[in-house]
């Protein structure tokens, strides 16, 4: 028998099913290190699939098309046409703060973990 905690928890798990579905998507699209990589450049700035490549150290930008273009019809990133390149960029503030998290507290020097 669920104590009121229990019983308040369940509840909340249960009206929120939708939201933590699509989080459980966000991390699974993320778990991958070339994906991950990609996320946390565009949560530095803009930039268009050739540089993407080159700062994250891929030779194929091929590979790296397939990755944006899994975030993107997720709708991780968002694309707009500058002259003739793509310009990939977050599309969601709230994903730029997570990796900012992420940043601050495991690659900071002083963090303890």
């Amino acid at each position: 028998m669920l104590n009121q905690l229990g019983k308040n928890i369940q509840a909340e798990f249960q009206s929120n099913e939708a939201l933590c579905g699509n989080l459980i998507h966000i991390f699974q699209m993320i778990s991958n290190k070339v994906r991950f990589r990609i996320i946390c450049t565009l949560a530095q700035g803009e930039f268009c699939v050739n540089d993407i490549a080159e700062i994250i150290g891929e030779t194929k930008v091929s590979n790296i098309s397939q990755h944006l273009k899994m975030l993107r019809l997720c709708g991780i990133i968002e694309a707009r046409r500058e002259e003739k390149n793509m310009i990939y960029s977050l599309s969601d503030d709230r994903i730029r703060g997570m990796i900012e998290y992420f940043r601050a507290v495991y690659l900071e020097p002083e963090a303890v973990i």
